[in-house]
């Protein structure tokens, strides 16, 4: 059974609440197709350095008009990001690049736009100089995946280099070289691809594949609904036993209870939530500039084995099995004692983050380590914000309305509730992350089965919430709401998989069986950086037509995601294609029925034709 990408727009909505043109390639093989390496020039200014200090390389990309690269980061997975790569020589040692912002971009099959470059950008490269460097030509390469509105050609890469001068060393050679660099002008083997040579496929995997597409693509979209998620989610932290009996207590000491005018209690309660804010946002800083170390590992199996784990074992936490503790006294210094004043307020609000460690921090640190994994500053900062902020307007909120102070319920059992159903979140996106490492197929289903066991034990196993009473009645009523959810989910996707066309992993063997037993098969090559492919599998394979004729084929998918490989070559080469998606059919005898072949994306109907003459013979 394999779930499409489509299935993870029921899946955003609810992620989003709790943690957080068309592409109509077709590859023909016409001369008119130019080469990727042609699609993008790339320029590199000399720069200048002093011996012992830093200086900045700009390279600049010029993308071919109707063209675009993905940027970096890219919004969804299977994007290949631009990525330039410099190497250091003669004691000049390249950091970390520096990539611009990417242009919101909108196709067809997703919900959300994608991060592209076009036109001009430049990217920054520091450099730094050791006290004995010199002047070197820096080799670099830039690496690329070019796409229009109706074709995506496969990933390549070129080279250039930049002149980096020493000035102030000693040993300065000023060696000339070329200050520019342009793309190189050889053509990519475009050569096509067949037989019956082994080639890993990922049909098994579409399914996760799309949840975590739709994901990534919130956390890079960084939209209304992420930060408005983040905000209720920062509301409900006052909620926790660390934090909701302070409510009361740090109000009157701004000086609502002493009567002070409100424009001071209020001023007084900005600075407070100010300095929340401040701390939340450092925060975010740092885990973004700490996730860029990690670059592409944050996409390996290993990454999602820790940021699962991590997830799992900060849930512990909110069941109670260990507590974030800071020293008493340093609770006592920053507990709202010296919020006596404004600069003592300001104070105060910095020291929030450490008091309320024990019932807040796994919430926090999850988000962190999802701010590491996106590894963009200018997102932790707002994500951490919206989410301080959240965590800080009931005190704007009771400062300036501080009657309400009054209204406040009791502190009692119905607040360990609340941590057990934070701990509940934070349980199934470790095991997300897990089943996305290691049980692709699983992780779609993550959500609907949370859904259902935690709705069941936070709604009527959990004695948190007390034996009776209003609160008792609300987590009865949420317990159901979410039981209900996830069984409704649950099914819809479960329907939406029965209406998919699914496809077997390419295997030589296999495809050899089918042809010796007198079935037509029908084979679908495809890549995860290809968005026509994902358009086909998301228009064209859910159509029931579709489905229903394709029982007369045998099906097998090849990746070719990794196109240069010696596998996806020796495929390419035999049946000489330029590129993907490609659905071959093969009649009696394993020859190919070259008048059905399906070169780029089809819509149903016209796929329906190509299928009666693949069947025919």
């Amino acid at each position: 059974m394999q779930m499409t990408k489509g299935s993870g727009r029921f899946l955003l909505p609810v992620m989003l609440a709790v943690l957080f043109g068309t592409g109509l390639a077709r590859a023909q093989g016409g001369g008119d197709m130019p080469a990727a390496e042609t699609l993008v020039k790339v320029e590199a200014a000399p720069v200048s350095v002093a011996a012992g200090g830093k200086g900045i390389a700009s390279v600049k990309l010029t993308i071919r008009e109707g063209w675009h690269v993905n940027a970096n980061p890219p919004a969804l997975e299977y994007n290949i990001p631009t990525k330039i790569t410099l190497t250091g020589a003669s004691g000049l040692t390249p950091g970390a690049v520096r990539y611009p912002p990417g242009k919101k971009e909108k196709f067809g099959f997703e919900d959300a736009p994608l991060l592209v470059y076009d036109g001009t950008v430049e990217v920054s490269v520091p450099v730094a100089a050791a006290a004995d460097a010199r002047s070197a030509t820096l080799a670099g390469k830039v690496e690329y995946q070019s796409c229009n509105n109706e074709v995506c050609l496969a990933p390549t890469s070129v080279p250039f280099s930049v002149q980096v001068n020493v000035t102030g060393a000693s040993g300065a050679t000023g060696n000339a070289a070329p200050d520019t660099a342009s793309t190189a002008a050889t053509p990519a083997n475009r050569q096509g691809f067949s037989s019956f040579a082994g080639a890993p496929a990922a049909a098994s995997g579409a399914g996760a594949s799309g949840v975590k597409n739709k994901l990534e693509a919130a956390l890079a979209g960084g939209g209304l609904g992420w930060f408005l998620a983040l905000f209720v989610g920062g509301l409900l932290l006052n909620l926790t036993p660390c934090v909701f009996p302070m409510l009361g207590v740090t109000v009157s000491i701004f000086g609502a209870r002493r009567k002070e005018p409100v424009p001071k209690v209020v001023t007084t309660a900005v600075l407070y939530v100010l300095g929340i804010c401040l701390t939340y946002t450092a925060l975010g800083v740092v885990a973004a500039l700490t996730g860029g170390l990690f670059g592409s590992a944050l996409q390996s199996v290993w990454v999602n084995l820790v940021l699962g784990g991590l997830m799992l074992v900060l849930s512990l936490g909110m069941f109670g099995l260990y507590e974030m503790q800071p020293p008493l006294w340093l609770l006592d210094r920053l507990g709202g004692a010296q919020a006596t004043n404004m600069a003592g307020a300001f104070l105060s609000g910095l020291g929030v983050g450490i008091i309320a460690a024990p019932c807040v921090g796994p919430f926090v640190v999850a988000v962190l380590a999802l701010i590491a994994q996106r590894a963009d500053v200018g997102f932790g900062v707002r994500t951490m914000f919206t989410l301080s902020l959240g965590l800080g307007f009931p005190y704007l909120f009771l400062a300036t309305f501080s009657n309400l102070l009054q209204a406040l319920p009791r502190s009692g059992d119905w607040m360990v509730w609340v941590k057990h159903a934070l701990g509940v979140l934070l349980a199934s996106i470790g095991i997300y992350y897990l089943c996305v490492g290691f049980v692709p197929n699983a992780a779609p289903w993550v959500l609907p089965v949370g859904l259902v066991l935690g709705g069941l034990w936070l709604g009527f196993i959990d004695k948190s919430a007390g034996p009776k009473g209003a609160f008792r009645t609300f987590a009865i009523g949420a317990g159901g709401a979410a039981l209900f959810a996830g069984v409704f989910l649950g099914g819809t996707m479960y329907t939406a998989s029965q209406r998919t066309l699914s496809f077997r992993p390419y295997d030589a063997a296999a495809v050899q069986a089918s042809v010796a037993a007198g079935r037509p098969v029908m084979m679908d090559f495809s890549a995860d950086w290809c968005l026509p492919c994902h358009e086909l599998e998301l228009n064209t394979f859910t159509d029931p037509r579709v489905v229903a004729a394709a029982r007369n084929f045998d099906r097998y998918r090849v990746d070719l995601t990794k196109y240069d490989s010696p596998e996806a070559a020796t495929l390419r080469k035999q049946f000489n294609v330029t590129g993907v998606p490609i659905v071959v059919f093969l009649g009696k005898g394993g020859s190919e029925v070259a008048e059905a072949r399906v070169d780029g994306f089809l819509p149903p109907d016209r796929f329906l034709q190509q299928m009666e003459l693949g069947a025919a013979k």
